[in-house]
């Protein structure tokens, strides 16, 4: 039988190659104790990924839906925002106008025009506000203002009033003003879109509108009501009677806007509500997804310590067989 002889620098060679595979398998163990997840996932599903594809890409997928649908949820919160302050302007601006009656001494309605004037230019400012530079209130228009300033509007209703100096002639101006489908508010007031509501998706198979918009019906006649009291301070040339009756026009419109906006922000609410859920619900899956990913990717702690210890034993003897082997010498058996 032929006989095989190995060098002693192949010896070496071979030494080192299965000292450096013991040493690979041992820090790979000991990534997998500390870390708790395999360090080769492939190897552990035996080299069938598919279902860990599948489970990642849900999983980003989810978190896709879930950050649209948290954004969609704090849009309409802030729009919440919005329409309180509106309706607390309008509240507090209807409580002080009721107070006004043709008894009422020049100096109370004239206190009360001027206060009437600031509440329609807050309510404009506020119905105007922005987030991340987008405007809220103007659907699918989101770059610019909703609405034109309290400046622009009363100038053009102005215009619209002409010289009347009577109450009924200033209030049919201001509803033809506020209510003509193909002029004055429809066009210099409201500035956004008026096309089909704006839906936003929060999930594979559901979306939510976000149609409340600054000339929605309740919205307009808050506005036109507040319109009212604007119109006192800056009209000429009116006596006090056309004034305060142009101030309880204002205060009786403003409190009954309550009715109006109460039922907007109520279906606001039902919206937001519903985003609550599916967010809730995505949440449960997203958690439900990272369980079973984590079972697939997880190191069984005990096995992988007993396995551990078994190479640490391995890798041991394979040092103690190569001094061992270092030591042989021709020397010692003559």
């Amino acid at each position: 039988m032929p006989i095989v002889s190995v060098g002693d620098m192949s010896q070496q060679f071979v030494s080192m190659r299965n000292g450096g595979a013991i040493k690979t398998e041992l820090s790979r163990l000991a990534e997998s104790l500390s870390s708790g997840r395999v360090s080769n996932v492939t190897q552990a599903m035996d080299g069938d990924t598919t279902r860990l594809s599948g489970l990642q890409y849900s999983l980003e997928r989810l978190d896709g839906y879930l950050q649209a649908t948290e954004e969609t949820g704090q849009t309409i919160a802030r729009i919440q925002d919005v329409l309180g302050q509106f309706d607390t302007q309008r509240l507090q601006s209807s409580e002080q106008l009721l107070l006004i009656n043709r008894e009422s001494t020049t100096a109370q309605i004239d206190n009360a025009a001027r206060s009437g004037a600031r509440s329609f230019e807050v309510m404009v400012t506020t119905l105007n506000s922005r987030v991340a530079d987008r405007a809220l209130l103007g659907g699918a228009a989101v770059t610019g203002p909703p609405l034109a300033t309290a400046t622009v509007m009363l100038a053009d209703l102005q215009a619209a009033v002409g010289g009347a100096t009577d109450f009924a002639s200033i209030d049919a101006a201001v509803d033809a003003w506020f209510d003509d489908p193909a002029g004055g508010f429809a066009t210099i007031g409201y500035l956004g879109d008026s096309g089909n509501p704006v839906e936003r998706r929060i999930s594979d198979t559901k979306t939510v509108p976000l149609d409340v918009r600054a000339d929605d019906p309740a919205i307009r006649e808050t506005l036109k009501s507040a319109a009212y009291a604007a119109l006192a301070d800056s009209l000429p040339l009116l006596e006090s009677g056309t004034k305060a009756e142009l101030l309880e026009r204002a205060g009786t419109g403003l409190f009954a806007a309550s009715v109006g906006l109460v039922s907007v922000q109520s279906g606001l609410g039902a919206v937001e509500a519903e985003v609550e859920q599916s967010m809730t619900e995505m949440n449960a899956q997203q958690t439900t997804l990272q369980i079973a990913m984590n079972d697939i990717v997880s190191a069984d702690p005990f096995d992988t310590a007993s396995r551990l210890q078994s190479v640490q034993i391995q890798l041991e003897t394979h040092y103690s067989v190569t001094a061992r082997l270092s030591e042989l010498s021709l020397l010692r058996y003559i």
